[in-house]
């Protein structure tokens, strides 16, 4: 999602996150078996917290997300530094807490505080991440595979357990489709395109949010 397509300041006190529905059972997922049969292991977590983000509480107080969501540039032609230094100059049209591509989990904004990703209400209630698109199949499994091991870590880390949104708009892990179908303030579907895209390219086989949500339970499960 491009800093364009974020909801600008009269929104800020608002959560994103969108949700993808595949067409394949996740438990079935290309890239799934790919990841685990690749022994692909994410990378660590890079903070590069940058300090001229505004600072605004979550509604419920501060360190108090209720959730996570994902989201996905809608740009081909872009890299992570670049995403991240377009965020920093445009700050004031929207941001997110980090950026993940294949080979990076960037955190850019304190976790503590509330993000602009994508209008009322959910800036005001979620941890927000942007995927930079990636052109390979090793570098979209390994892009999983940080998505995923991020999202289960922030979790982990605000006690708050693993619940798929995309069922009735009730959960922790949301995409900016969940976002847009359940709460409204937004109307992107973030990262459902690029997921079925990406997967049916390097994998014969549309990727979704299913299936990620199926690799954040797993790495959930291994945190300490």
């Amino acid at each position: 999602m491009k800093l364009n397509r974020f909801v600008v300041m009269g929104a800020v006190f608002i959560g994103v996150l969108g949700f993808c529905h595949g067409t394949a059972d996740a438990s079935t997922s290309m890239v799934n078996q790919y990841i685990a049969m690749h022994h692909i292991e994410p990378v660590a977590v890079s903070k590069r917290i940058w300090h001229g983000f505004p600072k605004y509480r979550y509604r419920h107080g501060f360190k108090k997300p209720e959730g996570v969501v994902v989201h996905e540039t809608g740009n081909p032609n872009s890299n992570i530094f670049s995403e991240i230094a377009y965020m920093k100059r445009n700050y004031s049209n929207g941001f997110v807490h980090a950026f993940i591509d294949g080979t990076h989990i960037i955190n850019i904004a304190n976790t503590n505080y509330l993000a602009w990703g994508a209008g009322y209400p959910a800036n005001a209630r979620f941890l927000q991440f942007e995927q930079v698109e990636v052109h390979s199949k090793k570098q979209f499994a390994k892009q999983a595979a940080n998505a995923a091991y991020f999202t289960a870590k922030l979790l982990k880390q605000y006690h708050l357990k693993p619940n798929d949104a995309a069922y009735d708009g009730k959960g922790t892990v949301w995409s900016h489709h969940a976002v847009s179908q359940f709460l409204g303030g937004t109307d992107h579907t973030d990262p459902d395109g690029y997921y079925k895209t990406a997967g049916r390219r390097y994998f014969g086989q549309a990727y979704s949010m299913a299936q990620l949500y199926q690799l954040i339970k797993q790495d959930y499960g291994k945190l300490n």
